[in-house]
């Protein structure tokens, strides 16, 4: 089982179970973000491709560190490596914008190069729904989980919501439910 743990540093896909496992598209990058502080958009793609790829980094003050596994309940940051990874760890990274209220649809979400304005939810919170009869909290490859953004007294889910747009699949939100339509805030692990 350990060698199919992800780690910090790990490169993975996050594929979305709309409709049923691996159905909702792969979690990637778009365009330009016109959502003040953000630098690309972020949709669920139907196939993956160079912006569908994310790297584990472990949040500040979290106390892990790189090679250490992910376990469910970690507070973890997710870095997009479209073009080539760079050793800046808070730049691209996937993000949860609470500046307004959130609308029906939630709340938007994108990639960011900013980690110190209160708006801007740069780190998730990573929780395995897959069952475990161990009880072993560790992340595993083809695992089930959700993603969830906290800031202020409030959280939203990352959530596939809506025919997407330039390019995507669907558009991708912070919901305030989990789970908000059948599969749509569930994600699956791939390690890439």
């Amino acid at each position: 089982m350990a060698d199919s743990n992800l780690s910090y540093g790990d490169t993975l896909r996050i594929v979305n179970s709309y409709g049923g496992p691996l159905k909702g598209g792969y979690l990637g990058t778009g365009g330009p973000s016109t959502v003040p502080g953000a630098v690309s958009t972020v949709g669920a793609y139907t196939d993956h491709n160079k912006s569908t790829q994310w790297r584990i980094w472990p949040a500040k003050r979290g106390g892990q560190s790189f090679g250490e596994v992910v376990n469910s309940g970690d507070r973890i940051k997710l870095k997009n490596i479209i073009d080539k990874d760079t050793s800046d760890e808070d730049s691209n990274l996937l993000a949860l914008f609470s500046s307004k209220r959130a609308t029906s649809s939630g709340y938007p979400v994108g990639t960011t190069n900013i980690i110190d304005d209160e708006t801007i939810t740069p780190a998730w919170y990573i929780l395995v729904s897959t069952p475990n009869k161990a009880n072993d909290p560790g992340l595993v490859n083809g695992n089930d989980i959700y993603l969830v953004a906290s800031f202020d007294q409030l959280a939203g889910v990352l959530d596939t919501n809506g025919v997407g747009s330039g390019g995507f699949r669907y558009d991708v939100t912070g919901a305030r439910l989990v789970n908000r339509d059948g599969g749509s805030g569930s994600w699956q692990v791939v390690k890439s």
